[in-house]
């Protein structure tokens, strides 16, 4: 039995009945493997649910099999999914919805699933498990046994989405299953989507499924690119606690009406926003729903994402506008994107007066809802009151990753209860374990330069920072004197340059992630220009700032300068240009900044902050963020954290720095390097527990080789030594103290590849400008040639044999052995006796059953033998299979060798329609193979049923190894 039945298919199948899904075998269910519906189920439901004539039942299935498997055909899919088929009644000529789906009564549908179900499109292919709701297939799962990544079955699913297009049609979420379970949107067109862990698998359940088909599955329009959009867990469970508690509000089942949801950067808040504003807007018959937000580009942004899933919005563009929405009738419905500055008191006080007069008005309705985006910033002045005050009985959500809770400006008081702070949290750590963003390191460099203590107190105890801007001009008057002589400090040039040589240092050693620099004002932006410049290309470093017209000399004629560099584009342009480049092209690799992109700033290449601004509570928080965005290779996200350099010293007093949150809350906040020391020591434990030999001598990394060829033990040394690193790469003057240990790994990490694997490291890493940087960071570690040298990827060929045969038998043995085994890992080499016979070689070796001189003779004998059948496969011009085939042939039949290979490439030939990657786990088309090689045998030879079936059972097991 196959170990993915035993570990992953059979528990996901019992799993599934547990939750009420019936079972049924796809011989009993399907008849028409063409065809993904399942059409008698879809025709009864449909039945069942709608009042129906069998005639329109046919047109709303001719509708779905008429859908292209295109982008449109998809979103027509999905939408019927949603809200059912629209089909004109021929004798009325009134149009009515045909429902797919009640999502009101559960009892009425028909959850069933099958597994191992046979589809032939483009290509024949067997998914593993397929969920088919009312006969519609909606979910598939692909299973791998657990020692295999998720990523193996990922990529088989996108390979279905290719052969069997039809069936992606209707697909919409598939779920990989190997060492964990993911999910992930079907969208055929994309090579790469998304994929997410739920925990326990819990939206298999029925209810949840029809909800999150219903409500947060969408198509969305990224730059001319349609994607599909589904929920992260904490989203699907923020937004329905949203709708929960305003649905029962509107409806007077509840009195609270408001609620903090506090979710860390990086989560996704704007879709969770978009999520309960969809579901709202269908629970409660299109209230009205607001958008609040606090600066343009946010209200750009936001704007972008709703026209991006198709939902339909009215952008509020001045108070006029506002007034209009507020007094239409007893206020309009739909949704609205506003910034808060519009909320003005001097501009509606009269307009509130008038609504608060009028019996039915805005005022007094409960099915109003604001969403307040960064929930802890505008929303404790008069522009909130206004507001407030208009929308007296709506219910209000604030989403914010950085609350606030200070005398005046409290985001749990504003928007929570004494008993419930905030209605739904996802902090740090819980980022962290969900691999939604990745861990944050500081480190303090240049103490002579950071501020002294009496200063950054100054500052740590101003109350500048809780200001709300309409006031700040007036209290920044009265501390004037004390900030400008820190500005001052921090803006001086010979402080700068002595800075910037250290970044530039520091940075070419942690390449080839990106950095940015935070100044302290835009004159300290330009002076780090220029003083990078001088220690760096200047093409690698850019700033992104704004400018104004009355802007000292020194910015103006950088200004200047930039115009003419982009051809006299507008700064918004040239910005916008920027930030392009940095996300995507080589460089700009450092941006330099004083206030912009420190909130809202998403670019995984980003790992490095240089810090030279005071900075604290949220904005610091919100700042240092930007460097925890995960980056991913291959799949396999390859940055182990953000690092912050401290040049000011705020570090030193983080607890003071974030003095308003609880203890309990920061944890995780930011690590000290000496943390990521510690972390390194114990993954390079881990390796040693491994029970490789130490040492650099050539004896030494062959034993710890043989160690790695058991597959369990080298994989796992591959994973840990990329975390290693990943992490390693993080130190720079501490990297002394792990060296010798690294390099060690090192050597054994390139020698394993090249010897067991037969590979490179460096081919797949030469295919991606990123890897290319960590290569060159390899090659400054140890002797890359030397290795290449000791350790070269074997071909066995004529050379190899002369070579080895002047070896001494020591020596000798090794290579012999290693060129069989990279054989065997490539799956050049397939015989059982031959895979048997060196297995039982390296036992032996292990064991000191017999010496290295009697082992020796045993694989030269096999080695020569290969090169023997290399050579001949090499004259006769066959592939693999076809080899493999003669082979059999030869070993049964006693017949002219010309005649044979002719029939061994006539039997690779009848087989390959019915094959395709992973065939050989689906029994269906093992039986086809079996077939058609069983009839081609019989009527060519015409010899023994048994001896024939023997050699067709061998061909089957050979090409199952080969194919």
């Amino acid at each position: 039995m196959r170990k993915e039945l035993i570990q992953t298919e059979e528990p996901m199948a019992k799993k599934l009945e547990s939750l009420g899904w019936k079972f049924i075998p796809s011989d009993k269910l399907i008849d028409n493997h063409s065809e993904p519906l399942i059409v008698p189920i879809l025709k009864s439901t449909i039945r069942k649910i709608n009042n129906v004539k069998d005639e329109e039942v046919e047109d709303v299935i001719n509708y779905l099999k008429t859908r292209f498997f295109d982008v449109e055909g998809c979103k027509a899919v999905l939408e019927a999914l949603k809200h059912g088929v629209a089909i004109k009644d021929k004798e009325t000529g009134i149009v009515k919805r045909i429902k797919l789906i009640d999502y009101e009564n559960l009892e009425n549908n028909e959850f069933i699933f099958s597994r191992q179900v046979y589809y032939r499109g483009l290509k024949a292919n067997i998914p593993d498990i397929v969920l088919y709701i009312n006969g519609i297939p909606i979910v598939l799962i692909e299973c791998k046994k657990m020692t295999k990544s998720w990523k193996e079955a990922y990529s088989q699913i996108k390979r279905y989405e290719e052969e069997i297009p039809e069936l992606f049609k209707y697909v919409q979420i598939s779920i990989a299953y190997a060492d964990r379970a993911v999910y992930f949107p079907n969208v055929r067109w994309l090579k790469d989507v998304p994929a997410y862990e739920w925990q326990e698998l819990e939206f298999l359940k029925k209810a949840i499924l029809l909800d999150i088909l219903r409500y947060f599955v969408f198509y969305r329009e990224d730059k001319g690119e349609w994607t599909k959009v589904l929920p992260r867990y904490m989203q699907y469970r923020a937004a329905n606690r949203i709708v929960d508690r305003a649905v029962k509000y509107a409806r007077g089942e509840g009195d609270r009406n408001k609620g903090l949801i506090w979710h860390w950067q990086g989560s996704g808040k704007t879709l969770t926003i978009i999520f309960a504003a969809y579901k709202l807007r269908e629970a409660l018959g299109n209230p009205t729903i607001f958008f609040i937000i606090d600066r343009v580009e946010l209200q750009d942004q936001l704007g972008g994402e709703l026209k991006a899933v198709g939902l339909s919005f009215e952008m509020v563009e001045s108070v006029f506008h506002l007034k209009k929405i507020l007094t239409h009738a007893d206020g309009k419905r739909g949704i609205f994107v506003t910034l808060i500055h519009k909320f003005r008191e001097e501009e509606l006080r009269e307009l509130r007066e008038e609504l608060e007069r009028k019996r039915h008005s805005i005022t007094r309705r409960r099915d109003v809802i604001a969403f307040v985006d960064e929930g802890h910033r505008s929303q404790y002045g008069d522009l909130a009151a206004t507001m407030r005050s208009i929308l007296k009985n709506a219910a209000f959500f604030a989403f914010t990753g950085t609350p606030i809770a200070k005398r005046g400006r409290d985001t749990y008081a504003t928007f929570g209860y004494d008993d419930e702070p905030y209605l739904d949290r996802y902090f740090i750590l819980d980022s962290i374990r969900d691999g939604f963003t990745v861990k944050i390191a500081y480190q303090a460099r240049l103490d002579s330069e950071h501020l002294d203590r009496e200063s950054l107190n100054v500052f740590l105890s101003s109350k500048l920072e809780e200001i709300e801007e309409e006031y700040r001009e007036q209290v920044e008057r009265e501390l004037k004197k004390k900030l400008n002589a820190i500005r001052v400090i921090l803006e001086n040039p010979r402080r700068i340059y002595r800075i910037a040589r250290d970044i530039a240092v520091h940075y070419q050693a942690v390449k080839p992630f990106k950095a940015i620099v935070v100044a302290v004002s835009r004159v300290a932006c330009v002076r780090y220009k220029k003083a990078l410049d001088k220690y760096l290309p200047p093409e690698w470093t850019e700033i992104v700032m704004t400018f104004n017209q009355d802007d000292p000399e020194e910015i103006q004629e950088y200004f200047k300068e930039l115009k003419r560099k982009y051809g006299n584009k507008e700064p918004k342009e040239i910005r916008e240009e920027v930030i392009k480049r940095f996300k995507k092209e080589e460089s700009p690799k450092i941006l330099i900044v004083t206030d912009m992109l420190l909130t809202g700033f998403d670019a995984p290449i980003l790992q490095t902050m240089y810090l030279d601004k005071l900075l604290k509570e949220h904005r610091l928080l919100q700042a240092i963020a930007r460097t925890n965005r995960p980056l991913f290779r291959n799949g396999e996200n390859v940055k182990a954290a953000g690092l912050i350099i401290d040049y000011i010293g705020i570090f030193g007093e983080l607890e003071k720095a974030l003095a308003t949150y609880d203890e309990a809350d920061i944890v995780g906040v930011a690590y000290d390097v000496e943390e990521i020391k510690e972390e390194l020591s114990k993954k390079i434990e881990e390796v040693i527990k491994l029970g490789l030999p130490t040492g650099y001598d050539r004896g030494a990394i062959d034993a710890a080789i043989i160690r790695l060829e058991e597959k369990e033990v080298g994989e796992h040394f591959k994973k840990l030594y990329r975390e290693i690193r990943n992490l390693y790469r993080l130190l720079i003057e501490d990297r002394l103290e792990f060296k010798e240990r690294f390099d060690w790994l090192t050597e054994i990490y390139y020698a394993y590849h090249r010897k067991v694997k037969g590979l490179d490291p460096e081919i797949e890493q030469k295919r991606d400008k990123f890897l290319e940087e960590a290569l060159k960071f390899i090659h400054e570690t140890i002797d890359i040639e030397k290795i290449r040298k000791d350790f070269s990827i074997v071909e066995i060929n004529e050379e190899f044999l002369k070579r080895v045969a002047k070896e001494d038998k020591n020596k000798g043995f090794y290579d012999l052995l290693f060129a069989v085994r990279s054989c065997v890992e490539r799956g050049e080499v397939i015989d059982e006796d031959v895979v048997e016979r060196v297995e039982r070689i390296v036992r032996e070796w292990r064991e000191r059953e017999k010496n290295v001189e009697e082992l020796y003779g045993e694989l030269d004998s096999i080695v020569k033998k290969i090169h023997i059948e290399k050579d001949e496969r090499r004259s006769l011009g066959l592939g693999r299979a076809e080899y493999e085939i003669l082979k059999l042939l030869r070993r049964n039949l006693k017949l002219d060798d010309s005649k044979l290979v002719n029939d061994a490439i006539e039997i690779k030939k009848t087989v390959e329609d019915v094959t395709f990657p992973g065939w050989s786990s689906k029994s269906e088309v093992v039986n086809e193979v079996s077939q058609k090689i069983l009839l081609y045998l019989i009527r060519k030879y015409r010899g023994e049923p048994a001896v024939m079936r023997k050699l067709k059972n061998e061909m089957v097991e050979m090409l199952k190894k080969v194919i």
